[in-house]
This record gives structure tokens, C-alpha cells and sequence, in this order.
């Protein structure tokens, strides 16, 4: 099976790490390419730049049509997702989707948390889009932006603890981690809660592969 991931950013500076990190998570006889967009914001965060990748995502995306098995769009704001499915010949997953398809699963109220409070309104508007709402217990983002998650690993995590912890007092009993920019953390954080937390690229590989394996989603080509 090849999926590809599609970065919607302008530059592909975390395309060879967030290949390793969907191939850690795949299963063996996936193989995961990375792209990037050839123009766009350097991380979408709010509505402007969600604005501005979607067309270019969707370009992106047919460019590619027809030679991978399946497609993620590498955004917990799924941007183009949906028009997606309608436009190419394969799967596409979003990895907010995919995550709270997942977390529903595994609890009853999901908390989700997220960087740069700015993305915390767009996350209302898709858990509603996604008829999850009433399953949502919290929405919280931590006060940094994607590009400084890496900075200072041991802040983020702490960060991200703190809004969780805030989650589960709100009622969650699962977490999501609402950005892909955030995967691999899950990992770390898991040893400090007893409630489940999901990782975006987790999720989105295993809901991707579980559909191509299930033969849905794929409008009549052929990958050579």
C-alpha cells in the first residue's frame, strides 16, 4: 500500500520527520511519501491560512491522483479534506476525523487539545460539521504556535499536561491531540493519565489503511 501525505504548508522542512513518524506508525507493507505545497503559510493555525492552503492542497492532491492508494492531508483542521473525496479516485482522511472516529471508541466525552488558542474556534465548527458535539467535553489550545512545539520539547509537554489535566476536570475521559504538529506525543504523555490519549497521525494512518484494506473509497483506477 502507498499513501501519501500531503504537508498543507509552504515548506518542507518537517517532511522527512513526519515521514518517519506515519511510517513508525504503519503498518508493515505501507510505505508513506511526504509533500509539501509549493507556495503557503509556514503552519495553518486559523482561518486566513486555512483559506489559503485549501486551493493549493486540492492541486496538490490531483497532481498526485491516481498514484498512491490513499491520501491524508497532514492538518487537524482537515483542510480540503472533503472536497477531496469528491476529486480524486482514492481515500482521503483528515486527521481530526480520524482521531475523534477513534476517541469515540475508546470514551464517552473527548477532550481536545490543541496549540494556538486561535484554532480553537475552527475546531467547534468541525466537531459540529462532524455531528460530534454532544460527545465533546472540552476544546483547549496550548499559547504556542506550530513552529515553536519543537523548540523546548520538555515546555510543550508540560503545556500539553496542563491542558489535559484541564480536560479530564471538564468531564473528558479521552484526549485528542488536536495537531499533527503534535504527533509522537502521545507516546510521552500517555504514562501520566489513566484516560486514553490519541495521536493525530496515529489515528489517521490506521483509519486510512483500515479503508484501502476494506476496498472503500476507490473510484476505478489502478495503482501501477
Amino acid at each position: 500500500m502507498r499513501v501519501l501525505v500531503i504537508n498543507p504548508v509552504g515548506t518542507d522542512e518537517w517532511n522527512e520527520s513526519d515521514r518517519r513518524i506515519y511510517q513508525s506508525f504503519a503498518s508493515e507493507g505501507t510505505e508513506v511519501d511526504v509533500v509539501s505545497l509549493d507556495s503557503g503559510p509556514r503552519s495553518v493555525e486559523n482561518r486566513v491560512a486555512e483559506a489559503k492552503v485549501i486551493p493549493l492542497v486540492l492541486r496538490k492532491a490531483l497532481e498526485n491522483d491516481g498514484k498512491y492508494d490513499g491520501m491524508i492531508v497532514n492538518c487537524c483542521l482537515d483542510p480540503g479534506v472533503e472536497a477531496l473525496r469528491s476529486l480524486v479516485s482514492v481515500p482521503v482522511v483528515g486527521p481530526c476525523q480520524a482521531s475523534l472516529a477513534i476517541a469515540s471508541v475508546l470514551g464517552r466525552k473527548i477532550g481536545i487539545v490543541t496549540v494556538s488558542k486561535s484554532a480553537v474556534p475552527i475546531f467547534e465548527d468541525l466537531v459540529v460539521k462532524y455531528r460530534m458535539e454532544k460527545r465533546i467535553a472540552s476544546i483547549r489550545g496550548i499559547p504556542i504556535s506550530v513552529p515553536e512545539i519543537l523548540e523546548d520539547e520538555e515546555r510543550t509537554q508540560g503545556l500539553l499536561r496542563e491542558e489535559i489535566e484541564g480536560a479530564v476536570s471538564e468531564g473528558a475521559d479521552v484526549v485528542v491531540l488536536g495537531c499533527t504538529g503534535l504527533a509522537g506525543f502521545a507516546e510521552k504523555l500517555q504514562g501520566f493519565f489513566e484516560i486514553p490519549v490519541v495521536d493525530p497521525a496515529a489515528a489517521a494512518i490506521k483509519v486510512l489503511e483500515d479503508i484501502v484494506e476494506l476496498g472503500g473509497g476507490r473510484r476505478g483506477r489502478t495503482v501501477g
